[in-house]
């Protein structure tokens, strides 16, 4: 018998025994910006948005084409896709079209991620 030796290979999972993921590393960008909402309406489910799904909001991040926003809308907050409709920026939830004016709608940052929770996880 050798003492000492090893044979074979190491394990894959080695050097990993303490690591852990850190949500908040992974999913949070701007720290002082970011904060977690739930979504409390079915209307995104067809943008992969169920109900309860939470929501990582990033103020820092203007929304871009094709990014899902947070806005307020007549002192309503909104999760809806941004667009462009007739050449002017919209959003949208895929059934209905806002318009944002200066006035009544304000535009609150960019959902950068979700966390999707199932049974009775809320």
């Amino acid at each position: 018998m050798v003492y000492g030796k090893t044979s074979g290979f190491a394990s894959p999972a080695q050097g990993y025994e303490e690591q852990t993921i850190d949500l908040n590393r992974l999913l949070v960008h701007n720290p002082p910006a970011t904060y977690f909402l739930r979504l409390n309406s079915s209307e995104m489910a067809g943008f992969g948005l169920p109900f309860g799904s939470l929501l990582i909001v990033d103020r820092s991040q203007t929304p871009k084409f094709g990014s899902i926003a947070l806005i307020r809308q007549e002192d309503q907050f909104l999760c809806r896709l941004m667009t462009e409709t007739n050449g002017k920026p919209s959003f949208t939830n895929g059934k209905e079209i806002i318009y944002p004016t200066p006035n009544e709608t304000e535009i609150i940052g960019t959902i950068t991620a979700s966390i999707q929770t199932y049974g009775n996880a809320h």
